[in-house]
């Protein structure tokens, strides 16, 4: 069914609300998206939250202006930073990325980024070059026929069609640019892409010795686009811009400490470290407990050479702080057991169970309690 695809037939105009000639190979990319994206639908790693959908969909229409009726928006549970744009509309939005955009600028950058890849056909493009590839072909044969299949099947295609569809420089030029121009219409402030590239950058740095996250692996280099994103912001005129600080944190706060647990279970401590850091030194007070709790849990689990002293300081500090997690108290209070602080240990451990009288380990706690001397 491939082989005899031309792989040089003009690339159709994006009519906004259009779709492919039936029996074009356009047609039969988009068949294969289509049935991953009704797999995609049905799994448990979709966020299925109204109001944080339709507060992406919103954002995402704004950037993608008269094609917003072609975007579907996903929110999906993986603790790593990535966006991508599927040829038929599907945009899916991993949650790393959601945990590291400090404001709706930046997330618009990022939307639009991917809208200009659905506008500029880039993955048409793309499957035209190297459809008649073996990789392209069990891709695509898994994504158009994988109906049933595992959820982590489905998603590993997905990221295999990520991978395959590797964009050249130009492109993903193309889409900053298309994406850079599109969310400062919008009236987004320019230096938003400058303030995400350069901590995203930082965090790359800390990855020398590790395998590359998919953002990385898929783009071209973050100096490079950083300097890039810069030159942009510098060329635009000044004047009071948008960054809806508020607006994103009230649609995404719900999920903060769920993103942070996934963020710490990818075991990539000098990197979670970095992000938690980053997160709290631009935190609200509202958010500190939450942060200077994980961020000590960073350092427990890391547990490095004085990892353990500073993870005891953070859980000191956190449970000074309003919002901090009932798991403070328990961490906190193993902690001091830790240093023989035996009456405080007992009070902090009574605290969680005080504050989490269903906790999943309450018996364990309580065990410890009973062996520390605590009342029952």
């Amino acid at each position: 069914m491939l082989a005899g695809c031309a792989t040089r037939a003009p690339v159709r105009e994006q009519a906004p609300g259009s779709r492919p000639a039936a029996g074009s190979d356009e047609a039969e990319l988009w068949y294969a998206m289509e049935r991953a994206e009704r797999e995609l639908q049905r799994s448990p790693q979709l966020v299925r939250d109204p109001a944080l959908n339709a507060y992406l969909r919103q954002a995402a229409c704004a950037v993608a202006a008269e094609h917003c009726r072609d975007m579907r928006v996903y929110v999906m549970n993986v603790p790593e930073f990535n966006a991508m744009m599927a040829p038929n509309g599907m945009m899916i939005v991993w949650s790393g990325a959601l945990l590291r955009f400090r404001d709706e600028a930046e997330m618009a950058f990022v939307l639009g980024h991917e809208a200009g890849h659905f506008r500029a056909q880039h993955s048409l493009r793309q499957w035209r070059r190297i459809k008649d590839t073996s990789a392209a072909l069990s891709v695509f044969q898994l994504l158009a026929y994988g109906a049933g299949v595992p959820d982590a099947a489905m998603l590993g295609a997905l990221a295999g069609y990520l991978n395959l569809f590797k964009f050249s420089r130009d492109q993903e030029r193309e889409a900053d640019r298309l994406g850079f121009d599109a969310s400062v219409a919008q009236g987004y402030d320019p230096r938003a892409g400058v303030d995400l590239w350069a901590r995203l950058k930082r965090e790359e740095e800390t990855r020398r010795y590790d395998r590359q996250a998919a953002v990385f692996m898929t783009h071209p280099a973050t100096a490079e686009r950083l300097a890039d994103v810069t030159a942009a912001a510098a060329a635009e005129p000044g004047g009071e811009r948008e960054r809806r600080r508020d607006a994103y944190r009230a649609a995404t706060r719900p999920f903060l400490e769920t993103w942070l647990a996934d963020e710490l279970g990818r075991r990539r401590y000098a990197s979670s470290l970095l992000v938690i850091g980053e997160l709290l030194a631009d935190a609200p007070p509202a958010d500190r407990g939450v942060l200077t709790f994980y961020l000590g849990e960073a350092h427990r689990r890391r547990n490095a050479a004085g990892d353990r002293d500073r993870a005891a300081q953070l859980y000191a500090q956190a449970v000074a702080m309003d919002g901090t997690p009932a798991a403070a108290w328990r961490e906190h209070g193993y902690a001091l057991r830790a240093a023989g602080r035996t009456a405080h240990a007992r009070a902090a451990l009574r605290r969680y169970l005080d504050t989490a009288p269903r906790a999943d380990d309450r018996a364990f706690v309580q065990r410890e309690l009973d062996r520390l001397g605590g009342a029952p």
